[in-house]
């Protein structure tokens, strides 16, 4: 038998096995044995059946496995174990010619990627822009005028109708200026304060009465306008209830009863959730900054194993952990591809400055988190960790997410961060695109 390793690319690599039939025969003569004894038929006691029988009902299946067995078997002896690889994704048989009747030799191909090697860029000249958002009394009114919106009264308005009005209509279709049968909606409601209302929409009905007629066209999704006539059926209001110490217990289910609790409870909840926008969108930007700074190779399993796991997750979505019958999963896996290899490029980017950089999760970093979470959720340290110590996998996501943190850490301390306002932040991130 004969081996031999090439280089397809310099992320991937060719394991070239071939194998006379002589060096199989042991193998596959033990197989048909083996089946023979399994095999029952009619005219013969169970596992009587004539060899020469069995081979020519099962003999080239059964050689084929052999030759798969043999192919995995000397790949794992020579590549596998071997600490000069370091193999990254799923192997595969990417050929395999064998000639059972022939009694040929056998040729297959092993194709695997490995770590890709590359130099960390120097990232001192970057400039990365952070969201930094001071939360308003104007947003926490805003806020808390959307709980009170919650338990509004909706009355009849006069009109014209505001950006903060319902306003019920019927909707039919126009086809060159002609009315279509049988697409008449009536009395459809809409708030004009919805972000997710379409802006053609929230434009034409800005400023109606009870009784008006007007239109409105929508892009089509095939590239045909469509053209709606509209009646404006009526125009109401909300009225928000009085902000009192008894609605706020009434909003909140008695978790909070006064208004400055409120108050204090919502700025408490804005600041957090500006925080994480915040941090995700810099981690965002980071990422995308360094994948563009490093344009080396990445191995096809690798790509293939994000988008194997992007599809795994979409099944966990569904009912009983299945997607859809009829599911375009090749289409859905190319469309999701570029996301696939960004991800891969990070990991291998992230792995390059924790191995270069000797950063690691110590103990007492281990200690520091479980007693930021004990206090946190109320919990004694000892029950924490021993919750942790039975959730392996848990545990193992938390230490990464606190690598991850060491490795932004370190590149927000050897780049130029300019902490932004939204609309410093959105003006930087439009000229970068």
């Amino acid at each position: 038998m004969k081996t031999e390793i090439t280089h397809s690319s310099d992320v991937e690599r060719q394991f070239e096995v071939i194998a006379t039939f002589e060096d199989m025969a042991g193998d596959i003569d033990k197989a048909i044995r083996t089946q023979r004894m399994r095999t029952t038929m009619k005219g013969f006691r169970p596992g009587k059946v004539p060899v020469q029988l069995v081979k020519k009902i099962y003999g080239k299946a059964l050689s084929y496995g052999v030759a798969e067995d043999l192919v995995q078997r000397t790949f794992q002896e020579e590549v596998l174990h071997n600490d000069a690889f370091d193999i990254m994704g799923q192997p595969t048989i990417s050929e395999l010619e064998f000639d059972y009747e022939a009694q040929g030799d056998l040729r297959a191909v092993v194709t695997f990627g490995v770590r890709p090697v590359f130099e960390l860029e120097d990232i001192s000249r970057v400039t990365l822009h952070r969201l930094e958002h001071e939360v308003t009394e104007d947003d926490i009114r805003k806020e808390i005028d959307v709980l009170r919106a919650g338990q509004a009264d909706i009355i009849p308005d006069e009109g014209p109708s505001t950006a903060e009005s319902y306003v019920v209509v019927d909707l039919e279709r126009l086809e060159e200026g002609e009315l279509v049968d049988g697409t008449r909606q009536a009395d459809v409601p809409f708030l004009l304060s919805d972000e997710n209302l379409m802006p053609q929409l929230k434009e034409a009905l800005t400023g109606v009465s009870a009784g008006d007629e007007t239109t409105v066209t929508f892009p089509g999704q095939d590239g045909e306008d469509r053209t709606y006539a509209i009646t404006v059926k009526e125009i109401k209001r909300r009225e928000l209830p009085e902000l009192t110490d008894e609605l706020v217990a009434e909003i909140t289910d008695g978790k909070v009863d006064t208004v400055s609790g409120l108050e204090e409870e919502v700025r408490t909840q804005l600041e957090e959730g500006w925080k994480k926008r915040s941090r995700e969108l810099f981690e965002g930007d980071v990422i995308d900054t360094l994948c563009e700074l490093h344009p080396f190779q990445i191995p096809a399993s690798v790509v293939e194993m994000y988008q194997d796991a992007y599809v795994e997750e979409l099944k966990k979505r569904g009912n009983d952990d299945k997607l859809p019958e009829g599911f375009d999963v090749e289409g859905y896996k190319a469309s999701r591809r570029d996301e696939a290899e960004l991800q891969a490029r990070w990991m291998f980017i992230r792995d390059c400055i924790i191995e270069s950089e000797g950063i690691e999760v110590t103990e007492d970093d281990m200690e520091k988190h479980y007693e930021e979470m004990a206090e946190g959720a109320g919990f004694p340290v000892d029950m924490l960790k021993k919750y942790y110590g039975s959730m392996p996998q848990m545990l193992q996501n938390v230490r990464e997410r606190m690598l991850s943190d060491k490795v932004f850490a370190w590149i927000t301390d050897r780049t130029t961060v300019i902490d932004a306002d939204v609309e410093e932040y959105q003006k930087a991130a439009a000229e970068k695109s």
